[in-house]
């Protein structure tokens, strides 16, 4: 599901931007007919603007343009106090060992999680070095989660990624208990269900379709929306916030509305009511 905003302007006529849009709405009405047998994405996004004209200040992400605003709250946080204590260990390979470094014969040394933030329900994301040098380096890590729990123990490291030599690979954490993990692909871990989902499931066909380029992560929320850039070569990137299933997206601006659902080949589209002429 698809919903678009379109602010009105004061002294500013939409007609030509309604056509304009209106024409687009086909497009992505024919390419969901043309799909055939299609599956549906249980998020809605609600395209947010031209990335050229979004700005993400602190909680929320704001159109320049029309002057909105979306809220996009962020509150997990680093580990305080007593939070750094007892995390996950490893006995790391060393490479190219001189003795005596190392903890034995093995050449090994223990090296401690590296957390990043932690959310309300315990959940730490951070790296874990699986090889180092003989400074201490990090030469291979695992990148991955463990749990916190209330009375101050860890759960054992679980690697969602090996990163060898800095390859890059992101994680966001979210209060809603999901991990979204950048690499060379990008998937949606929830920890709360047990499930593991591509972005590619995620994001709503009718936009894969008409932004086939690329979709550029920007991060997720306490609730788990998620925001991505999409590239079209021909007419520019667009910004779209992804909701998941059983919230309520952003509210759609007033007094001028457009609203766009594309499901198995079905296009339904509202418009505003136009100004009177006096």
């Amino acid at each position: 599901m698809l919903t678009r905003s379109i602010q009105k302007t004061r002294g500013i006529r939409l007609g030509r931007t309604f056509v304009l849009v209106a024409r687009q709405a086909l497009a992505v009405g024919v390419c969901a007919l043309a799909a055939g047998q299609s599956w549906a994405s249980p998020y809605i996004a609600t395209d947010l603007g031209r990335v050229s004209d979004m700005q993400q200040k602190g909680q929320s992400f704001d159109n320049t343009k029309t002057g909105v605003s979306y809220a996009f709250p962020v509150t997990v946080r680093q580990l305080a106090g007593a939070e750094g204590n007892n995390l996950p260990t490893y006995s790391a390979h060393i490479s190219q060992p001189l003795t005596p470094i190392g903890d034995g014969t093995a050449h090994t040394k223990t090296v401690t999680m590296h957390p990043l933030l932690i959310n309300n329900s315990g959940t730490v994301i951070g790296t874990l070095d699986t090889v180092v040098d003989r400074f201490g380096n990090s030469v291979s890590t695992n990148i991955g989660y463990a749990v916190r729990s209330p009375d101050g123990t860890y759960s054992p490291f679980v690697t969602m990624a090996t990163a060898p030599n800095g390859a890059y690979v992101h994680l966001f954490l979210s209060q809603a208990n999901q991990i979204l993990a950048l690499g060379q692909k990008t998937w949606l871990v929830d920890l709360n269900k047990g499930t593991t989902t591509s972005l590619d499931q995620l994001v709503p066909q009718q936009i894969l379709q008409n932004y086939p380029y690329n979709q550029y992560v920007q991060g997720i929320d306490d609730r788990g929306d998620i925001v991505i850039y999409a590239d079209n070569q021909y007419t520019g990137s667009e910004a779209f916030m992804l909701t998941p299933p059983g919230l309520d997206p952003p509210a759609v601006p007033e007094p001028s509305t457009l609203l766009i659902f594309a499901a198995a080949g079905v296009l339904v589209v509202r418009t505003a009511r136009r100004r009177k002429l006096a």
